[in-house]
């Protein structure tokens, strides 16, 4: 796993985690909070050969999954979704959100590290933001095959 921490001058408010829906257990790690399916909402770049074995953190992939049609409104609403549910949150508990794509590694990750720091900087930095990348660092895995 590998995770991003954005502090704050408060307390960590919102956790966000990125997960790959086809590797097991990857829905044991969704615990409460928001949920966001990515698989049909935004193109894979693993189907790309040039991005296939990089990740959501790779600055070309990243550019590649924020350019995909709507995935700018998909992720604004998503990260004024989280603000709105951490306003509902007490004190001292966390505001969760998790985005899952296929293997974990592309769509995932970036939507993730983009909600992450637009609630972020919407705080100003008073509360800190963690992001979890539970299966980056995983086997790419191979193609789906349609049902």
């Amino acid at each position: 796993m590998k995770t991003t921490c954005l502090p704050g001058r408060g307390l960590v408010a919102a956790v966000i985690s990125s997960i790959g829906v086809r590797h097991d257990g990857a829905h044991d790690l969704v615990t409460t909070g928001l949920y966001l399916d990515l698989r049909h909402a935004l193109r894979n770049p693993a189907d790309d050969p040039t991005m296939r074995y990089r990740t959501g953190l790779d600055d070309d992939v990243h550019a590649h999954v924020l350019a995909t049609p709507g995935a700018w409104a998909l992720i604004n609403r998503t990260a004024v979704q989280l603000r709105a549910l951490a306003d509902e949150v007490p004190v001292g508990r966390l505001a969760r959100l998790t985005v899952a794509c296929q293997g974990g590694r592309h769509r995932s990750v970036a939507v993730a590290e983009t909600v992450g720091r637009l609630v972020w900087a919407a705080w100003d930095g008073a509360y800190g933001v963690e992001i979890e990348h539970h299966h980056i660092g995983h086997p790419v895995l191979p193609a789906a095959t349609p049902a």
